[in-house]
């Protein structure tokens, strides 16, 4: 792909007129283009155009452009650039943009995450909330003891949220103590990415809480996916009660997780590992009786999913 001349891709970006050739927006399909772009070598030229460009809106789009060909690779050098311009930039929403840019990179060690820092007391509440999320994937000590300090300080709904949702990403045993006192937070979304944190960075470690979470009805999904990637046939038991509560009535709403499954079908996705017990043979039954409560999913995954039932 032959190197596009960037100011005249960053003026289309911009405009909004129709393309005659498409009925599309010049800049959607500009954009379009954008996407294409991978070459490491425009980086410079983008840097250029950002330091000499006075139109905001051109810089909104010259960032844009950096993140599509920066982030692939993780460049640390145009990371950094972003972060300096934290410090330049006072157009509210190219800061938004920015922080949301930043957040999808690897942080190492060695970054200076003070730009962002400064943010995190800011009076406005979505820059407060997107310096938070700005801290995802850090390998920075200093970095989560921001989130922990946000978490012993803030009462806000949102400082606590998107700070238990950033240190689900740190992967640090250091946090622990405090993430686990918001598992029974009165606001179900709290403590469902509290129980999310817990159980992305302490694994089977904690296994009794989600079974003690599944047993309470609380955060009931998460507390399921917990106990059947980390339990053995002991949990049978609550994960064949689970199925049991989710299948006792119809249900409003098809709710399924980050593979595209639903609770059934993870419940059952364990249960299929152990055909030799009479428990599991009946749930099968059970299902095939109350086919008419089931999504068309967790239909198709029981024609699909035969078990041996021997003789019990």
């Amino acid at each position: 792909m032959r190197k596009p001349d960037l100011e005249e891709l960053i003026d289309r970006m911009c405009d909004r007129n129709i393309d005659k050739s498409n009925s599309e927006t010049i800049a959607y399909n500009a954009y379009r283009e954008v996407d294409k772009v991978t070459d490491e070598n425009l980086l410079p030229k983008l840097f250029e155009i950002v330091n000499n460009e006075l139109d905001e809106n051109k810089r909104d789009k010259a960032y844009y452009i950096i993140s599509k060909i920066a982030l692939p690779n993780n460049d640390f050098e145009s990371l950094n650039f972003l972060i300096q311009k934290l410090k330049i930039e006072r157009n509210k929403v190219i800061i938004e943009n920015l922080l949301n840019i930043i957040s999808s990179f690897h942080k190492p060690k060695k970054t200076d995450l003070e730009n962002i820092f400064n943010f995190l007391n800011n009076k406005s509440k979505t820059l407060r909330y997107r310096a938070i999320r700005a801290l995802k994937n850090c390998d920075s000590n200093e970095c989560e003891n921001k989130l922990i300090e946000i978490l012993e300080n803030s009462t806000n709904y949102y400082d606590l949220y998107y700070s238990l949702l950033t240190l689900y990403s740190s992967d640090s045993q250091r946090s622990l103590s405090k993430i686990k006192e918001f598992v029974n937070h009165s606001k179900q979304d709290i403590s469902a990415s509290a129980l999310g944190a817990i159980h992305n960075i302490a694994k089977e470690k904690e296994l009794p809480l989600y079974i003690e979470q599944l047993k309470k009805g609380k955060n009931k999904f998460i507390a399921l996916e917990g106990v059947v990637n980390f339990g053995n046939d002991e949990v049978i038991p609550n994960v064949i009660k689970r199925i049991k509560e989710l299948i006792s009535k119809k249900r409003n709403i098809e709710i399924v997780g980050l593979y595209g499954y639903t609770e059934v079908i993870i419940a059952m996705n364990f249960l299929i590992k152990f055909p030799e017990y009479k428990s599991v043979n009946q749930v099968y039954d059970l299902l095939e009786a109350k086919k008419d409560f089931l999504w068309e999913s967790e239909k198709e995954w029981l024609t699909n999913n035969t078990i041996n039932k021997g003789n019990h």
